[in-house]
Order: C-alpha cells, then sequence, then structure tokens
C-alpha cells in the first residue's frame, strides 16, 4: 500500500470478489470491438487503416483465448485499447465508442487490483483513488478470524470481508498478532 509514501504496521489485503465479472466484461467487449471494427471495415472497404487494426484486435484476441486455455491470467486492457485507437481513426463510427473502450481497457488494471488497508499507530487507510482513513477512536473492534477481516465501528456499522490467502506467506502476521496489535491500539488513549 503506497498512498502518501506512508508505512504501515500491518497491510491486511482483501480479496477482489469482482474478478469473474470484470473478465466477462472484457469478453463482451473485445467480441463487441471486433464486430465493431468489422463494421467500419465494411462501410469502408477501400481504406486499409481498419484492416491494420483489426488484424492486431484479432491477434490479441487469439492470445487472451490461448491464454485462458492455459489457465493465465487474462488481461483486455491493450486489447481494448488498440480497437478503441482503431476505432477512432478510421472516424466510420462515433468517437465516444473508441473513446469507451480505451477507458475500459485503462481503468481495467485499476479494477482488477485487491483492495489493500494500512494499519498504523495513528488511524488505518484504505487504498485507493477515494480511499478512507479511519480513526482507532471510531471503533468498537478490529480482528481477524477465519480469514475474515472484522471492522466494527462505535455508530453500528460493521465491515467483513475475506482477507487474500494468496499473498506471500513470508510476510503474514499471525491473526493473533494483528489482533493483539489492534486491540492494543483501540484501547490506546490519546
Amino acid at each position: 500500500m503506497n498512498s502518501s509514501k506512508r508505512i504501515y504496521d500491518y497491510v491486511v489485503v482483501l480479496k477482489n470478489n469482482h474478478k469473474k465479472n470484470i473478465e466477462k466484461t472484457g469478453w463482451l467487449f473485445a467480441i463487441l470491438s471486433l464486430i465493431l471494427q468489422a463494421i467500419s471495415i465494411y462501410y469502408s472497404p477501400s481504406i486499409f487503416t481498419p484492416y491494420y487494426f483489426f488484424i492486431i484486435s484479432l491477434l490479441l484476441v487469439i492470445s487472451i483465448v490461448l491464454d485462458a486455455k492455459k489457465k493465465k491470467k487474462i488481461r483486455f486492457g491493450l486489447m481494448l485499447i488498440i480497437a478503441g485507437i482503431g476505432i477512432i481513426i478510421c472516424a466510420i463510427l462515433p468517437v465516444a465508442i473508441g473513446l469507451l473502450l480505451i477507458l475500459a481497457g485503462l481503468s481495467e488494471k485499476h479494477l482488477l487490483l485487491n483492495r489493500e488497508i494500512g494499519f498504523s499507530e495513528k488511524e488505518i487507510k484504505e487504498n485507493g483513488l477515494f480511499g478512507k482513513t479511519i480513526q482507532w477512536k471510531e471503533l468498537n473492534q478490529v480482528l481477524i478470524k477465519d480469514d475474515i477481516l472484522t471492522i466494527d465501528f462505535k455508530n453500528n456499522k460493521l465491515i467483513q470481508q475475506h482477507t487474500d490467502d494468496e499473498e506471500d506467506e513470508d510476510y503474514e502476521a499471525g491473526e493473533e498478532e494483528f489482533n493483539a496489535y489492534c486491540r492494543n491500539r483501540i484501547g490506546f488513549k490519546e
């Protein structure tokens, strides 16, 4: 977690439960972009630029299919960006369609990131563009049990989410150590 270059005593990585939906949306956008590029070719067969972008996009989709068959992580970002640029340059379809594909390609990486929460003596900070900062005095309890992070607020708000157990085991602290740290911070009076 690297927001404002602050060092945290503990960083808890939470599972991203949206990865399958993002992948399905990526497939949908990939097929849609190929169809849109084929339409550009159909309406202007004498212009060669749409052919180049279509071939590059098709090769990238084939590469993504091969990666999926090999059970590798698949990414649609580059393909969507190239397809979007192709649609914008060919100027047969509205520029907004190309811009939307580029935006989807650029946002994929951010959407696939796991959520991280950093715990320091002063505060709890969530990563991301709009990451929240939580003060210890706002909390009744923070603990990890059975790979579930629970944050219990004094205003009766409760957050519970599974932690990501795929992270590097060398850097993980035990649940007891983390829970003792949180009990100590909540009990600490400034």
